[in-house]
């Protein structure tokens, strides 16, 4: 398959069960879809030192490639400004394999830069593009011989395209432009071979006739002599008929069941001379045929019939020949996807006013003034996209916890640091004002959830397998977002399972990675005291005239209040449930006060719950306090099932009163 002893030249050899697989791949293709396969000329493996790993928990979160909303877009939808189909398949994977290594990442970054400050040069390439098509589908048709006439004459097109961009690319002041146009192969001769040999405008099938240009078969120009001659010599039969019959309507037509015949109008059915041989009797009109006829038809459907047969072995031999060249098209059409994504990248730049990132080695993360390129393009006309910074450096601020509001835009600033992050190392420019970007090697995300009830897993347990897939892979170069983590389960409960995580990422010698903890649990605000790296943010708001306005701008210290009631509000929550809430809310606030809860430590705070969910309706009532103490007054240790029936009915009787 692959025209070698072994796969070490491939680095798989070690790969038993990849090789198995491939090996299967290869037979089904074989046997369910071509008659060849020989267009597929290399084996490689997905090296995951090359590549930022995303689970497939991150690529869904962060909308990459599919939005999780009908109707929404994603980040592919934003930056696909590809012209070729080939462009558009390599975007798609660079954007699920970001680079991890400073070197090629700057190799695309610096060709972008080019197509970014020069204007003439990018719509030259923009020009060329557009003319290759999807080479590598014609390419795999071509090698099992199903290509059609008019894709072979696109394969020539795109050729001679190819020819252009290589001038372009070899001219240029750009070295790593100058590499690309260096391993385009213009392949002269099957180009060549092809626009001698195709017309410019063949049919879709060659069984059509009319694919191989005349002169390059004696024998395919005779035929075709015989039979536009035989034609020409039927509508002289047609005419002459006409006037010796004095019919002007009659005409010689063709069908598949009797061939060649001539039509006359019943009108004129007195005049047929008796040599005439009816042979079909429509409702308007007669059809005959003649000796003169057939003998006609013979010679001129010989001719076609040889001329199918001819055409069909001459395009054959064509795509045969055209398939040695396959390798050597199959790199132009991976360089020149290469080029269609770099510039789509820096179309992308140019409109939306991107920069360049500096990419390094250093665990830090600096974006200056960073945007959210998917929702920045979904705002209404007029309105700009409040922009942030954020810091994230592994040696004084690691892990930043994001308090505020619901609907403040703290999951916004999640995703879009990671966004530009997974921008910035695929190539691209970034949607910010700078972007220092220490590599990351992996980007982990724990937003929002939903329960898994085919394998009977709830919600929580869903939030906590993805929590313990990110905890148990990550590196300091990671990057990991969480987002209101324990929200699932009892407040406390989630609480804890919240502090335990943030102080393992911050404490564990091998999980020191930079980190976004956006939260409702104010309570974890005050690990900043603690914990060195860790600092406290919120997304600020204003209240007015009991009114909430979201600033969504990113803020020094935390937040103690989430404003859910007014987001109910503004849900549409019906007014006695939003009024009835606030009183609950400003009862347990004033509870707490009293209990000295406000201000105190978590821990505290824990102790004096005896780790308890806090409860909306306080044990206040006289008859709810007489029960609790009846119920904490029994000896359960020596309680007989009489008494203990006895004393469900004693409680009753208090219930009731």
């Amino acid at each position: 398959q692959f025209e070698t002893q072994n796969l070490k030249g491939f680095g798989v050899e070690h790969l038993k069960n990849g090789i198995v697989a491939s090996g299967a791949v290869l037979q089904y293709l074989e046997m369910t879809q071509h008659t060849q396969i020989a267009h597929i000329t290399a084996l490689s493996r997905i090296e995951e030192d090359r590549y930022v790993r995303l689970d497939k928990y991150t690529v869904r979160n962060l909308e990459l490639i599919a939005s999780m909303n009908d109707g929404g877009s994603c980040l592919l939808s934003v930056i696909d400004k590809t012209v070729s189909p080939l462009g558009a398949r390599m975007l798609k994977r660079w954007i699920v394999f970001p680079l991890k290594d400073a070197k090629p990442i700057n190799d695309r970054l610096n060709i972008v830069e080019y197509f970014f400050r020069n204007s003439e040069f990018r719509d030259l390439m923009e020009g060329q593009l557009r003319l290759i098509g999807d080479l590598e589908r014609i390419l795999s048709k071509a090698a099992t011989n199903r290509v059609s006439p008019r894709e072979v004459v696109q394969l020539k097109v795109a050729l001679q395209a190819v020819e252009q961009i290589k001038h372009a690319c070899l001219t240029v002041d750009n070295t790593d432009i100058n590499s690309i146009g260096e391993q385009l192969n213009l392949c002269l001769s099957i180009r060549d071979k092809i626009d001698k040999e195709i017309n410019n405008d063949p049919p879709m099938l060659v069984n059509k006739g009319g694919v191989i240009r005349s002169g390059i078969n004696e024998e395919l120009d005779e035929l075709r002599r015989i039979a536009y001659l035989g034609k020409d010599y039927l509508l002289q039969i047609q005419q002459r008929e006409s006037e010796q019959t004095n019919i002007p309507s009659l005409k010689i037509s063709y069908n598949s069941v009797f061939g060649y015949y001539i039509e006359v109008r019943n009108m004129h059915k007195d005049k047929i001379p008796p040599e005439w041989i009816r042979k079909q009797t429509l409702v308007n009109a007669e059809r005959y045929i003649t000796q003169e006829l057939k003998e006609y038809e013979e010679k001129i459907l010989g001719a076609e019939d040889k001329i199918l047969m001819l055409e069909t072995k001459l395009y054959n031999e064509l795509v045969l020949s055209l398939t040695e060249y396959i390798p050597a098209i199959q790199i132009n059409a991976n360089q020149i996807a290469r080029l269609d994504c770099l510039h789509a990248l820096a179309v992308v730049a140019k409109e939306n006013k991107y920069i360049r990132p500096l990419i390094t080695d250093d665990e830090v993360l600096d974006i200056r003034q960073g945007r959210h390129p998917v929702i920045e393009k979904q705002l209404p006309i007029g309105e700009c996209y409040i922009a942030n910074d954020v810091l994230l450096d592994n040696n004084s601020q690691q892990i930043i916890i994001v308090t505020g509001p619901n609907m403040v835009g703290k999951s916004a600033l999640l995703r879009q640091t990671a966004l530009i992050t997974l921008l910035a190392q695929i190539g691209s420019f970034v949607p910010a004002e700078s972007a220092h970007i220490g590599l990351v090697d992996k980007i982990f995300t724990r937003v929002g959830a939903s329960d898994n009830i085919s394998v009977g897993e709830s919600t929580f347990m869903v939030e906590m397998n993805e929590a313990a897939d990110i905890l148990n892979n990550i590196s300091p170069q990671s990057l990991i977002l969480f987002d209101e983590l324990g929200r699932g389960t009892s407040t406390y409960d989630g609480i804890s399972i919240a502090w335990a995580i943030v102080e393992y990422l911050h404490e564990h010698p091998g999980a020191k990675a930079r980190t976004l903890f956006a939260t409702h649990y104010h309570e974890l605000n005050e690990m900043e005291k603690t914990f060195k790296r860790i600092k406290n943010y919120n997304v600020s708001v204003r209240e007015v005239d009991n009114k909430v306005i979201f600033l969504r701008k990113l803020e020094r210290g935390g937040s103690e209040h989430s404003f859910g009631i007014h987001v109910a509000k503004m849900a549409g929550m019906p007014k006695s449930i939003v009024k009835r809430a606030n009183d609950i809310l400003h009862q347990l606030e004033t509870d707490n006060r009293k209990e000295g809860i406000a201000g105190k430590p978590l821990i505290e705070v824990a102790e004096k719950r005896e780790g308890m969910q806090l409860s909306f309706f306080q044990l206040d009532d006289p008859i709810l306090c007489q029960i609790r103490d009846e119920l904490k007054n029994l000896d359960v240790n020596h309680l007989t099932p009489l008494d203990a029936l006895n004393k469900l009915n004693e409680i009753k009787k208090i219930a009731g009163s």
